[in-house]
């Protein structure tokens, strides 16, 4: 018989949350800034999916597209053994996140760069254990959307991960009317199609989009 899946109401939401370690004071005091509506982040359910994740796979090197407050290079930076380089293009926003980070006395591992992301890609070399993405909402084109995912997969070593939030699109991607739920839906088909990508949708929060490069 086929059962029907959990619906993740507000109150299955705090079980899972009552279930998470407690956080330090840092992503505490940063987790009820996002909560307050004034600054977007992933949140502990999400944070604590990437740190595993990167624990898992050894991660060592991270890069992440879209900074905010510098709460998801945080987690980033906790579950990789080496640095965590995060592009911001706000410079207000860098140096928020820059003092979050030294709060957490992570400066020394994490590296605010002030730039565009698709610019970054464009320009930079190198190759990485994994990159998270949370620009699904930002990116103005589905043909940036597209070339961002080409050269996220140039950047990748073989056994990277490619990860990203807000792969459903606050449930918009089913019927995708609006430009952002279209960019999203594409970046979720063309991650599917890949044929060098092992993929899932993990259904926590807005979403987590998690690939591995073969």
């Amino acid at each position: 018989m086929r059962l029907a899946p959990t619906e993740v109401t507000p109150q299955v939401e705090e079980y899972m949350l009552g279930l998470l370690a407690p956080r330090d004071p840092v992503l505490t005091r940063i987790e009820a800034v996002i909560e307050s509506g004034d600054t977007p982040g992933i949140g502990p359910h999400v944070g604590r999916l990437l740190a595993l994740l990167l624990r898992l796979n050894r991660a060592q090197d991270v890069l992440e597209l879209g900074t905010a407050s510098g709460y998801s290079a945080i987690w980033l930076a906790r579950g990789s053994s080496g640095g965590v380089t995060t592009l911001e293009a706000d410079p207000a926003r860098a140096r928020r996140a820059r003092a979050n980070i030294a709060e957490a006395g992570l400066e020394d591992r994490i590296e605010v760069l002030e730039v565009e992301a698709m610019q970054h890609l464009e320009r930079s070399g190198g190759t990485v254990d994994a990159i998270f993405n949370d620009l699904l909402n930002s990116f103005p084109d589905e043909a940036t959307v597209e070339r961002c995912l080409e050269l996220s997969l140039a950047r990748l070593r073989p056994g990277g991960l490619l990860l990203a939030d807000n792969a459903l699109g606050r449930g918009r991607v089913v019927a995708p009317e609006s430009r952002q739920a279209r960019n999203i839906d594409r970046y979720n088909r063309l991650i599917a199609a890949e044929p060098r990508l092992e993929s899932i949708i993990v259904p926590i929060r807005d979403g987590v989009s998690v690939a591995r490069l073969a």
